[in-house]
This record gives structure tokens, C-alpha cells and sequence, in this order.
């Protein structure tokens, strides 16, 4: 975990909330893109992150991983992703979010989206659906590369569409200290 998530969880801890950690095991984010010859995706199985309770509805949340941990299949492609993403400069895509509100079983999550080293701040909704001993949090949204400034790749001489389809699955359990 980096250092950002390691002073999440002692403030948090000094708030009195439950606190939830990511299962890496039992979670992904998956990306979609697209060129006009064909679509891809890929997926992290890497998936660190926390998320703090209070009355069941999440108060804050940091998730994060590796751009290096998403696999499409296509050694190739993913070798070029990372050159294009510049994954040595910026390793990690990340998301803290610290507004929510949540109807039934549907959360309304804003928070600030860090890749390509520039944020931006997002507004998603996502299932939040109580399982077992912990929760899971599942939802999608897209998101265009050149808003963090990343050069579009072509193939054939046409770049990639300027829109990703993310797509999270995330299972949750009480953090033991």
C-alpha cells in the first residue's frame, strides 16, 4: 500500500468508523477501449484500497493500483500502454473519495480520479450491497485520456477513441488491525 493509504487508515482509526480493505483476491477494474478495427480490455487483479464506514454508508474511500498490473492479453499492447502511459513516471492510478450518498442499494460516489499524474474530480454510482461479512462495491464510468493530458495511439493511422469504459468490482472486509 503506499503512504497515502497507510495515513488514511491512523486518522481514520482516530475517527472511531469501521474500517473496510479492498480483498485483492476477489476484486478487479477492468478497461475497455476502442479503435475503429477492434475493441480491447484489460484487467487488474491488483486492487489495494480502504474504505471507512459510518452507519453502513461509506465516508471515505482511497483505492488504488498499478498501471503495470492490467493485463489485455496482448503482451505487446500492454508493453505499448505503458510506454504511451509513461508507467515509469506514473505508476499508479489512484481514486480518494470523500462525498457519498447513497439511496437504497445505489451510492453516489465523488472523488478525485490521479492518473497520468493529473487529477480530476469524478462523480460515479456504483452497488453497494451488504455480502456475508462484508460488503461489495460494483459500478462503471468512462473517463477521456486527453483530459490527463495522454497522447491517443493510432493503428493504421487512426487513433484510439478518446474514451475508456471502466468497470470495478470490488469486495470489501473489516479491516483487521
Amino acid at each position: 500500500m503506499t503512504r497515502h493509504l497507510f495515513l488514511f487508515l491512523i486518522v481514520s482509526s482516530c475517527l472511531g468508523a469501521q474500517q473496510l480493505r479492498v480483498e485483492t483476491a476477489a476484486s478487479e477494474i477492468t478497461y475497455e477501449a476502442s479503435h475503429v478495427v477492434h475493441d480491447w480490455s484489460g484487467t487488474s487483479k491488483q486492487v489495494q484500497g480502504v474504505v471507512i464506514l459510518k452507519d453502513a454508508v461509506p465516508s471515505r474511500m482511497a483505492i488504488a493500483t498499478s498501471v503495470a498490473s492490467f493485463d489485455s492479453r496482448n503482451e505487446g499492447r500492454d508493453a505499448h500502454a505503458l510506454e504511451v502511459l509513461e508507467a515509469l513516471v506514473f505508476p499508479k492510478v489512484s481514486f480518494y473519495a470523500d462525498t457519498f450518498t447513497l439511496e437504497g442499494e445505489t451510492l453516489s460516489i465523488t472523488g478525485n480520479l490521479t492518473f497520468h499524474g493529473k487529477t480530476i474530480r469524478l462523480t460515479t454510482t456504483a452497488n453497494w450491497v451488504k455480502k456475508d461479512d462484508g460488503w461489495m462495491l460494483e459500478g462503471d464510468f468512462d473517463f477521456k485520456p486527453s483530459e490527463f493530458d495522454i497522447t491517443l495511439p493510432a493503428f493504421m493511422l487512426v487513433k484510439i477513441r478518446d474514451n475508456i469504459h471502466i468497470s470495478f468490482s470490488l469486495e470489501l472486509r473489516t479491516f483487521a488491525s
